[in-house]
């Protein structure tokens, strides 16, 4: 499932306003700080766990 630019940004933001490491998210979200840094990027093509699991995070 496509990680897009818009929502890579939103994460950008979010994890900025909340002041946590990259390593904190990564684990809140059950993953490596390597695939959320390509999650930040965009353009991803994430397994459905790691998309479902972003898109909970910004709606919380």
């Amino acid at each position: 499932m496509l990680i897009t630019e818009d929502m890579a940004q939103r994460v950008r933001v979010k994890r900025a306003i909340e002041r946590i490491t990259a390593k904190e998210l990564a684990e809140k979200l059950g993953t490596t700080h390597v695939t959320l840094s390509k999650v930040e990027r965009g353009d991803y093509d994430a397994p459905r766990r790691i998309y479902t699991a972003v898109i909970s995070w910004l709606e919380e």
